[in-house]
């Protein structure tokens, strides 16, 4: 039969005719479907003029199958099951689970989500894989296009990225602004105050999708503005500038905490008014059926809520 044919078949009347040799009886058969008498005859008619076969004969006790029924019944009990399958969710197994998953992120979080949650990754779904790329490099276009399935970015709390209404967003953590200062700075030996924090040369991360930091606009609207010597792509770039000069680096407390022994640096209160930094993870709602995507995400969004 050819396929234009096969859109004439109503599915309905296969499924009637598979009770039909279930049950061997037309009675028995409308109340299993929970159809009128006259329903199963009319499909029955149908179907003997589909197959040009009377399918059935009447008995006493019910109804006896033809030669071609009893052959078509084990071809139909696979073709309803197949069916069936495709209107069934089918059973997830992270065990079994082979899928790959792109994330991009700021190298911060590196550090404070992904190194958190990659060993249970490993324990409960040994065979996914992650493949991570530098928000810089691929974010939230490549989200949109399908090219990735999470970025995770880190904002101000009055910054907010921009998204569509396909994307959704769910904070994961948030921490508030330092600076951060080799130990032999001369900025230390003297009141560290907004007056100094202004008059210093400072290292700023760039962010080309948010661009100027909120707490550089807050400066603005008051007449002041940083004096930043130098714009670096990623946290370890301004920290190894940092350790190395008399640079300001205006980091995050995890960040500053992290780095502080093992580059001989200092960690000062941040002395202008700022906002708090908001960690956010972000998926395009195309995924929001897929078991493992949802697993992942979970995993990523417990990392702060355990």
């Amino acid at each position: 039969m050819e396929i234009s044919q096969l859109t004439r078949i109503n599915i309905n009347l296969l499924v009637t005719l598979q009770v039909l040799l279930q049950e061997r009886n037309a009675s028995s058969s409308a109340v299993r479907l929970n159809l009128s008498q006259s329903t199963i005859s009319k499909n029955l008619s149908q179907l003997r003029h589909i197959f040009a076969d009377p399918l059935f004969h009447r008995i006493s006790h019910g109804l006896m199958p033809t030669p071609l029924a009893q052959e078509l019944e084990p071809k139909l009990n696979i073709a309803i099951s197949a069916i069936n399958e495709i209107f069934s969710p089918s059973k997830f197994d992270l065990k079994k689970y082979q899928g790959c998953f792109k994330i991009s992120m700021q190298e911060s979080a590196f550090e404070f989500v992904l190194s958190k949650v990659m060993q249970r990754v490993l324990d409960e779904a040994p065979n996914m894989q992650i493949d991570t790329w530098f928000k810089d490099s691929i974010s939230i276009e490549q989200l949109n296009q399908g090219r990735l399935d999470f970025v995770i970015i880190p904002h101000d709390t009055g910054q907010k990225p921009n998204l569509n209404n396909q994307l959704h967003s769910e904070e994961l953590y948030r921490d508030d602004l330092v600076c951060l200062v080799r130990k032999t700075n001369p900025i230390l030996q003297t009141n560290w105050d907004q007056q100094a924090y202004l008059a210093s040369k400072h290292i700023h991360v760039k962010d080309n999708e948010l661009g100027m930091p909120m707490f550089d606009q807050s400066l603005s609207k008051l007449g002041f503005q940083r004096n930043v010597a130098i714009q670096v792509p990623d946290f370890n770039a301004a920290t190894s500038l940092c350790s190395h000069s008399d640079l300001v680096f205006t980091t995050t407390t995890s960040w500053a905490d992290s780095v502080l022994k093992s580059n001989q640096l200092v960690k000062l209160s941040m002395p202008c008014q700022s906002d708090p930094v908001v960690y956010s993870l972000i998926w395009h709602q195309r995924s929001e059926t897929n078991h493992a995507h949802t697993w992942l995400r979970k995993q990523l969004l417990s990392v702060f809520t355990n």
